[in-house]
């Protein structure tokens, strides 16, 4: 039970509940994919171009090892970010919000992390003053007239429902007039400014208002959507193509191996080691089409899921950034969702098995009689033909051999 604003209701950390917190989900969003540690001070999270996040040190740790100058390899979609270093990304100011919520909880549990106000632990963090308090110093906090609109939650009540984050108005100011708030971003300079700043030093520049920007920014991804939606919707189809595929290279060469032992169980014992060459031939075929099938798989996993990533990665941005943040990195997030709905392939049509065919042989009365047994094989297996026509199709194939 959260911590409720206002001086009337303030609730004791004693009643908060033991839901247990979503630690699948947790673990994933504070833990960085490149070298699977939790993000923290010396581990920022950093969004790259394909608008994956990887933690500062393995940006620095690849910058230093790749071939790629001024280049990171994204450890997800293997697709190339440029930048000098792990500063020239930007920070992924709800990862850390969340990692560092996730840390404070750690140190209220082994009881080490401590109240800002005196020596308790605390287990209660101020959205707003972005500090942390034990349940006494929390009581006051909430009654001062000072703060007593500020949203206070225990660390628990954060971590089950993260959506909280958002519901804090993150205001900046201008660094030139501290006084005032940044209200406006300019396009030419990619900056935010201040009311002053605006009329002193960017009357010739494009600038809009923050609301009005973020609208029309807000505008541009969902006339992007639909095209999303049908490249996911494409891909989806082609995957399904892809298993039905799988399953007829395994059908169908199964029934090709399955009626080839059978006829050839009617032929001469000399024979024996022909069929089991043409097995291995056979096997060979289906791996090398299965292979095939899976490469196609993984292509079409890795496109459905950076296409998934992208749609998800906006609708967070629009959940949790603040206006300053989204139209900072404007060019970036259009420009890499504009390569993911146009990113070619995906038709099904492509997806095709290779035919399976008997390989050549010097032995030519051989190879044709096996074929002919095989086609008979087939044949039986498919009903087209009566037992009688098998057999006499299989006397002939055992005469030629």
């Amino acid at each position: 039970v959260p911590v409720q604003q206002g001086r009337e209701a303030v609730v004791s950390t004693q009643s908060t509940g033991d839901t247990d917190i979503a630690t699948d989900k947790l673990e994933e969003d504070i833990t960085c994919q490149g070298c699977h540690k939790k993000f923290t001070f010396g581990r920022v999270p950093k969004i790259l171009h394909c608008l994956h996040t990887l933690c500062s040190e393995c940006i620095s740790v690849t910058l230093m090892l790749s071939d790629e100058k001024n280049k990171v390899k994204c450890a997800m979609c293997e697709v190339f970010s440029a930048g000098k270093n792990a500063e020239s990304f930007r920070t992924q100011s709800y990862i850390q919000i969340l990692s560092e919520i996730a840390s404070c909880y750690e140190g209220q549990l082994n009881e080490s992390l401590h109240c800002i106000g005196c020596t308790n632990v605390a287990g209660l963090r101020c959205l707003t003053c972005n500090e942390n308090y034990c349940q006494e110093h929390t009581d006051f906090h909430v009654r001062s007239r000072a703060t007593s609109h500020h949203k206070v939650l225990s660390f628990k009540q954060i971590l089950n429902t993260p959506l909280l984050i958002s519901t804090i108005k993150r205001e900046e100011h201008c660094p030139t007039h501290t006084n005032k708030l940044m209200e406006f971003f300019c396009f030419t300079c990619r900056l935010p400014l201040c009311t002053a700043c605006a009329l002193a030093q960017h009357k010739d520049c494009l600038y809009e208002e923050l609301g009005t920007a973020i609208t029309t920014l807000k505008q541009k991804f969902e006339n992007l959507k639909p095209a999303f939606n049908r490249k996911q919707y494409n891909l989806k189809k082609a995957d399904s193509a892809l298993d039905a595929a799988q399953k007829q290279v395994d059908g169908e060469l199964g029934h090709s191996m399955a009626g080839l032992s059978d006829t050839m169980d009617r032929i001469m014992r000399t024979l024996r080691q022909r069929e089991a060459s043409i097995n291995h031939h056979i096997e060979d075929h289906r791996k090398e089409g299965q292979g095939e099938l899976r490469v196609h798989e993984s292509v079409l996993e890795e496109r459905i899921a950076n296409i998934e990533s992208g749609v998800d990665f906006v609708d967070t941005v629009f959940e949790f950034w603040s206006p300053i943040e989204v139209l900072s990195m404007e060019h970036d997030i259009l420009e890499r969702l504009s390569e993911l709905a146009g990113d070619g392939g995906g038709s099904s049509e492509e997806i095709k098995p290779k035919p399976f065919e008997l390989p050549p042989d010097t032995e030519g009365n051989v190879v044709d009689a096996i074929s002919t047994m095989h086609n008979v094989a087939l044949a039986k297996a498919t009903s087209n033909v009566s037992e009688e026509e098998v057999g006499e199709k299989g006397d002939i194939a055992e005469k030629e051999i």
